[in-house]
C-alpha cells in the first residue's frame, strides 16, 4: 500500500473513532441546564481517552455548527490527520484532512436526514 493511502485510511479510521465521541456528547448536549459548563468527552482519536472538556452551551453549538469540527484538549491533535482551526485555554478545536472531512460530514448527526 502507498504511503498516501494509507494515510487516507488513518484519516477516515481517525474521523470514525472521533465521529462516535461526538454521538456521546450530542446526548450531553441535550441534557443542557443551568450549569455555566457542561463536562463533554474529548473528541481525540484515542479511544481509551477518558478525559473531559468543560464547555458552555454556545461554545458547544459553534463547534457543532461545522460537521468537520471536534473539540479535544490540547495535545491530543495529530498533525497528520487534521488540523487546529480554533484555540482556547480549555481545549483546540480540529478540523479532518483528506477524506477524514467526508467521512465527518457524513456521520454528523445533525445532518441526518
Amino acid at each position: 500500500m502507498t504511503q498516501p493511502a494509507e494515510l487516507d485510511l488513518r484519516r477516515e479510521r481517525a474521523a470514525h473513532n472521533q465521529s462516535l465521541f461526538r454521538e456521546v456528547n450530542e446526548g450531553i448536549g441535550e441534557l443542557v441546564s443551568n450549569a455555566a459548563y457542561l463536562e463533554f468527552a474529548c473528541e481525540c482519536t484515542d479511544d481509551t481517552c477518558t478525559e473531559t472538556v468543560p464547555l458552555t452551551h454556545e461554545e458547544y453549538e459553534h463547534i457543532r455548527s461545522d460537521s468537520n469540527s471536534f473539540f479535544v484538549i490540547a495535545g491530543h491533535e495529530i498533525a497528520e490527520i487534521e488540523e487546529i482551526v480554533e484555540s482556547t485555554d480549555r481545549y483546540v478545536v480540529v478540523a479532518k484532512l483528506g477524506r477524514g472531512a467526508a467521512v465527518a460530514e457524513r456521520l454528523d448527526p445533525r445532518r441526518r436526514p
